[in-house]
């Protein structure tokens, strides 16, 4: 065995340092299943043209952004695609460098486009950046790289665990290079695979992570131009587990810096390519082979060849077509009836494309009835702590932090709720404890005969239980700066939000809504949750919002403050009047069931019980229209309307339902507009829905933060669809049928492997076909375009998405008659012609 000789430089210098933390902020953030939020896996490229990033990707992640030339083929022979379609991606195509090499081959229909895909040779993508195991697994025909993978990822679970496991990594106070280091020195297994002598060589590893990464290059004879490739490439190569520590990394504040973990786990995977290097030197060509092999890579990804130009092209044209087909329905939707002088109810909804077929189908059951879209968290940042829980979690986008902190107040008192927690927690024990796990079955297994059956029939509690049914009214503490002594006579307790606070968040919510006047006698706030059971992914299906959480808190806390008489009076000075007789009113949309319950007990008892009643009815009526509409995507479109809701409460009971909803599937687009300007349009539940009048955002302020928020936050949600269809293998999680759930936080695909980062294939195919069709963001703003540049220049983070074509922005003026596209720094106008 060959010994590791030390650089004769024992610090590592700060460029260096600079260089890999660079590479490691490349990598997007993995939140954890409880808080499984929307996360856009191509962050890391936003700083390159999409075309450019699809290459790169190519080259270093070994993955695709491109469905295949056979999917275009069958998607341009069954969509409605014209030639003006085809003609409008080439006029946006063709002026850019990159697309040189379709020069002379541009096509001018849809049957020349298909003939252009047609001839492409089907190759993998030349010019692979691959980590040492990979060239050896290419070079000899053997399977080292899903072996390291499998090793580091073994390790990882046991040194994350949050208490899956009952027995804890001995060292898992360590840091994870320290940890892993300990482990590997006892570890036989690489051994017995082959790698002679790993142990000791381990045992002479350095401490320091960074001058492990630093040996490992100057070992494996790396370029200095290839290294940040290299290094990026080597991460890739478990970018499960480096997306979760990036993510646990985002999570520890608002800055975004590679630590020590991220950087430790680069090093462990470094530290096996060095193994394989020094202790297989003696056999096959591997090493022999590597330099050449080095020495033909690429430093630059800016060759496009034509194969992926003409794919590219085609994916233009896939989005060319969907939104002529919308800008038409806009620019020809129906006039409008005259508006009421006063309507019933207004009900303000979350932006989520769910919410587009509830608005629809509740304001087609009169013409009393207005709806508003709105982030789903009500512009409430709070954090909530369950009863029983020992801590909270984050009720708002993962761009926000939580403010104020909300705690369930148990009904039989806050002692009772820690005595359930701590039963609950020693029957886990027993249940998973090697000493006690097989008495624990002899002696109690019979006991779980009903549970088995009632569950086996399809008869179990629905996972997220309606959060409407059974509370007591909620009490905002006025004034507290800390959490009050509980109480029993509320289920939930808000902590800490002074009144100042309040009027603060009343106002800010109602300007970014744009309800500041004009007020019905009820306003509706609907959160939306899932309700699943056996789902590791239920988070992936509640409000992104609210940080993968349901929303009846939020929407409970919005109506309890703007409910408050000291809160109306001080809106007043901001221009704000609430009617005396308009009442706020919290709910939950359940959007596996399409049922929506209101939260009655927040409500004072002189409430008008007649017109809350015909409130529950257009509910009702909306909910059975709703999955009437959704029947068709389910295959349940043979059923009658009648059964429709026993159905799917069956589904969110059934713990072999691999696919209760299809959550976000099939979003395409955002529009930020009045709502006349969409009202009466049936969307196909593909849109994100917010609204904005820029008559009452004299200062853009409301603009800003639509373009830097839910626009950000709908281009996460747009792209983790996007990538997880295009490539489900690296930006998704392959079959749920197959999934183990690692720590209580990640998911395997089988029995080992890494983390898996994106959402299941039943989650985007309904076992024939794509349902989710993979299409690239457009947002529709009804604004300025002056002042749309003028907002695009100032955030350089928006300027990426929009101007390397992450999402595609669109100008709506002249109520919708006229539509403008930005490229190149300005907007240009769009046809609504075939």
């Amino acid at each position: 065995m060959k010994s590791i000789e030390l650089n004769s430089q024992p610090v590592v210098p700060d460029p260096f340092k600079s260089m890999v933390q660079e590479v490691c902020r490349r990598l997007p953030p993995l939140w954890p299943l409880q808080d499984f939020v929307a996360v856009n896996p191509l962050l890391g490229y936003r700083d390159q043209p999409f075309l450019t990033a699809a290459r790169l990707i190519q080259r270093v992640g070994h993955a695709e952004i491109l469905m295949s030339a056979d999917y275009f083929c069958a998607r341009l022979n069954t969509a409605e695609v014209s030639a003006g379609d085809v003609r409008r991606a080439v006029a946006h195509m063709r002026p850019d460098p990159l697309f040189r090499s379709l020069a002379g081959v541009w096509p001018d229909s849809v049957g020349a486009l298909l003939e252009l895909l047609r001839r492409q040779p089907r190759t993998i993508a030349a010019g692979q950046f691959k980590t040492y195991s990979e060239f050896f697994d290419q070079t000899e025909n053997s399977g080292w790289s899903p072996f390291v993978v499998d090793e580091i990822s073994k390790w990882c679970a046991a040194y994350f665990d949050r208490g899956q496991s009952v027995w804890r990594m001995p060292w898992h106070q360590s840091n994870l290079f320290a940890a892993w280091q300990a482990a590997a020195r006892l570890d036989a297994n690489p051994e017995w695979q082959g790698v002679a002598g790993f142990r000791a060589w381990v045992a002479e590893l350095p401490a320091d992570p960074w001058l492990v990464i630093s040996l490992a290059l100057s070992e494996l004879e790396i370029p200095g131009p290839c290294q940040p490739t290299f290094l990026h490439r080597a991460l890739l190569s478990i970018a499960g587990w480096s997306s979760y520590l990036q993510g646990q990394l985002r999570a520890k504040g608002p800055d975004i810096h590679a630590g020590d973990t991220l950087v430790a786990l680069l090093a462990i995977r470094l530290a096996y390519d060095m193994a394989l290097h020094q202790l297989l030197a003696g056999k096959g060509q591997p090493r022999e082979l590597w330099p050449q092999y080095l020495r033909g890579l690429p430093v630059s990804s800016s060759d496009i060849p034509e194969e992926l130009a003409v794919r590219y092209l085609a994916q233009q044209t896939l989005e060319c077509a969907y939104q002529r087909q919308l800008f038409r329905q806009i620019a020809t939707r129906p006039a409008a009836p005259a508006a009421r002088a006063r309507k019933k109810l207004q009900a303000v909804f979350c932006i989520d494309v769910r919410s587009e077929i509830m608005r629809r189908q509740l304001e087609q059951q009169t013409d009393a009835i207005a709806t508003f879209g709105f982030a789903g968290f009500f512009g409430m940042p709070i954090s909530y702590q369950p009863a029983g829980q020992a801590a909270g979690q984050a009720q708002c986008p993962v761009l926000l932090q939580p403010k104020y902190h909300i705690a369930d107040r148990p009904r039989y008192g806050w002692q009772g709720a820690a005595w359930r927690s701590a039963c609950r927690a020693a029957w886990n024990d027993l249940k998973t404890s090697p000493a006690s796990g097989f008495a624990f079955v002899e002696t109690s297994g019979l006991a779980f005969g009903y549970k088995l059956l009632r569950d086996g029939f399809g008869r179990a509690r629905a996972g997220r239980q309606n959060p409407a049914g059974k509370t007591l009214p909620l009490q905002i503490d006025v004034g507290a700066d800390r959490p009050k002594p509980p109480e029993n006579a509320a289920d939930i307790a808000c902590s800490g939000i002074a009144l100042a606070d309040q009027i603060q968040l009343a106002g800010g919510a109602l300007r970014n809504l744009g309800l500041t006047r004009d007020f019905a006698p009820w306003v509706l706030f609907c959160g939306h949750g899932t309700s699943t059971v056996n789902n590791p992914y239920t988070a992936a299906l509640d409000c992104g919002a609210c940080g993968g959480h349901g929303g009846a808190v939020n929407a409970r806390v919005a109506a309890a403050i703007l409910n408050q008489p000291a809160v109306r009076q001080a809106l007043v000075s901001q221009g704000i009047h609430i009617p005396a007789d308009t009442i706020f009113l919290a709910g939950w949309h359940n959007t596996t069931t399409d049922e929506i319950t209101l939260f009655e007990a927040d409500l004072p008892r002189s409430s008008r019980e007649g017109e809350l009643t015909e409130i529950k009815d257009w509910l009702a009526a909306a909910g059975q229209s709703a999955r009437w509409e959704r029947a068709r995507a389910l295959h349940l479109e043979t059923m009658a309307p009648s059964r429709l809701l026993a159905q799917f409460q069956a589904r969110a009971r059934d713990w072999s339902q691999v696919r209760p909803e299809w959550g976000l599937a099939g979003n395409a687009a955002l529009i930020a507009a009045p709502r006349e300007r969409t009202q009466g349009l049936n969307l196909g539940g593909r849109v994100f829905l917010h609204d904005y009048r820029t008559d009452l955002d004299p200062d853009k302020k409301v603009l800003e933060m639509i373009l830097l928020a839910p626009v950000v936050v709908a281009s996460w949600i747009n792209l983790q669809y996007y990538a997880s269809t295009t490539d489900n293998r690296h930006f998704g999680s392959g079959n749920k049928v197959l999934h183990n759930v690692v720590g209580t936080f990640g998911i395997w695909q089988g029995n080992g492997g890494d983390l898996q980062t994106g959402l299941p294939l039943q989650s985007l195919h309904d076992g024939s076909d794509w349902y989710h069709e993979p299409l690239r963001l457009s947002v529709l703003i009804e604004a300025p375009r002056v002042d749309l540049c003028h907002l695009i220049e100032a955030h350089p983070a928006l300027r990426e998405l929009v101007e390397n074509q992450w999402i595609l922005l669109f100008a709506m003026e002249a109520e919708g008659k006229a539509i403008y596209r930005y490229a190149d720094g300005r907007f240009i106008g769009e046809s609504l012609t075939a």
